[in-house]
C-alpha cells in the first residue's frame, strides 16, 4: 500500500467521522452530549471517567492528542501550542482557526469559553489543576510521559477510545502496517546488516538520543534495521529517567553513533532541521562521524510521534533515505 494511498483512506476516515457530527457546541455536563447518553472509561492514571457517549465538542491541551483527533477527523474546540511546521500541511487553516488554550499549563478561563464537553490531558497536570478543569468538563487523562511513553500506539488508543472512534483507529492501523510491510520487503536487501542512531538538538551544545526502545523504534523494528549498540550504552549511562533517551553534551556524539551507518536527524513535517539539529550536525564532532563522512545523514521528521500523521511521514522519510543509501 502506498503512501498515497494511506492519505486517502485517512480522509476517508475524517469524512466518515465529520458526517457522523463531531462538531457542535459543548457543555460542563457529561449528560448534555450524545442525548444525555454517557459511559464511563479508565484513562490513563486509572481513574473512572463518566463521559458523553458520543462527544461533540472536546479540548486538548498538549498536540499529542490534537494529532490524533485531527486523524479521526474530529476538530478540537481547544487546543494546546503547536509549531505550524510541526503539523500536516492540509492542517495548518483549519487548526488556525482553533483558540490555544494550554502551552505548559491550561488557561481555565480560556479553556472555559471554549464550552468543551470533554478535556483531553496529559498525564502531567497536578491534581490541583486537574481539579479546575473537572469544573469545566470531564476530563480523561492520556499518556504522555512514563514508562510507556514509547508505545505511542498506546496513547493513541487512549484518545480513540475516549472519544469512541476505535473502529476508525484500527483503519489507520491497518493501513499504517501494511505500510511498514511493505517497505520491509521491497528494502530488505538494505536494511540488513545496516546500523542506524537517531539523534536530536533541543539546547545549544548538547545532542539528544533516542534509542531502540523509543517511539521510532517501534517504527523501524519491521525494516529488520539494526540499532546502533553505542547509541543503547550511552543513552543507559545518561539517561535521568526510565525512558530510552537521554540529552548528552557534544563529546559523546562520536561515541553514541560512531558505528551507525545512517543518522537520522530530527527535522519538522516538511523535513526542515531547527537552529539547532543544524548547530548539530555543523559541529566538528558530528562531522566526523562514518555516516556524515559518507553522506548518509537524513531527516525522520519527528523523533516524538503523535500519531499516524507523524507516524506515516516517519515512514516516508525512511523509505526515501533508503532509496538513497540503495544508491551509494
Amino acid at each position: 500500500m502506498t503512501l498515497k494511498t494511506m492519505t486517502a483512506l485517512t480522509a476517508g476516515c475524517a469524512a466518515l467521522a465529520l458526517l457522523a457530527g463531531c462538531g457542535g457546541g459543548g457543555s460542563a455536563d457529561a449528560e448534555a452530549a450524545g442525548g444525555g447518553e454517557t459511559r464511563t472509561v479508565t484513562d490513563a492514571t486509572g481513574a473512572d471517567i463518566v463521559i458523553p457517549a458520543q462527544p461533540q465538542a472536546v479540548a486538548t491541551l498538549h498536540y499529542a492528542a490534537t494529532e490524533t483527533l485531527m486523524d479521526l477527523g474530529m476538530t478540537p474546540v481547544g487546543q494546546g501550542e503547536y509549531q505550524e511546521a510541526s503539523v500536516p500541511q492540509g492542517w495548518v487553516d483549519r487548526l488556525g482557526e482553533v483558540p490555544v488554550v494550554a502551552t505548559d499549563e491550561p488557561d481555565i478561563e480560556r479553556l472555559a469559553t471554549t464550552d468543551p464537553d470533554l478535556i483531553l490531558a496529559p498525564n502531567t497536570l497536578d491534581t490541583g489543576v486537574v481539579d479546575q478543569l473537572e469544573d469545566i468538563a470531564p476530563v480523561y487523562q492520556f499518556t504522555l510521559r512514563g514508562g510507556d511513553r514509547a508505545n505511542w500506539k498506546q496513547r493513541v488508543g487512549e484518545v480513540a477510545d475516549a472519544v469512541n472512534r476505535s473502529t476508525e483507529l484500527k483503519a489507520l492501523d491497518d493501513a499504517f502496517i501494511a505500510e511498514q510491510t511493505r517497505i520491509s520487503e521491497e528494502y530488505s536487501d538494505v536494511t540488513d546488516g545496516t546500523t542506524i542512531a537517531t539523534l536530536s538538538s533541543f539546547t545549544e551544545n548538547t545532542a539528544y538520543l533516542w534509542g531502540s526502545g523509543n517511539m521510532l523504534g517501534t517504527i523501524y523494528d519491521p525494516f529488520g534495521l539494526t540499532w546502533s549498540a553505542d547509541e543503547d550504552r550511552v543513552i543507559a549511562e545518561n539517561a535521568e529517567a526510565a525512558e530510552p533517551e537521554a540529552e548528552v553534551s557534544l563529546e559523546l556524539v562520536d561515541k553514541a553513533a560512531g558505528d551507525a551507518d545512517i543518522v537520522f536527524v530530527t527535522s519538522n513535517l516538511r523535513g526542515e532541521y531547527d537552529e539547532l539539529s543544524t548547530a548539530l550536525m555543523d559541529s566538528p564532532v558530528f562531522a566526523q562521524l562514518p555516516a556524515a563522512q559518507a553522506g548518509n545523514v537524513y531527516p525522520n521528521g519527528k523523533s516524538t510521534i503523535a500519531g499516524y500523521s507523524d507516524a506515516n511521514y516517519s515512514l516516508e522519510m525512511v523509505e526515501q533515505a533508503l532509496q538513497a543509501y540503495r544508491q551509494r
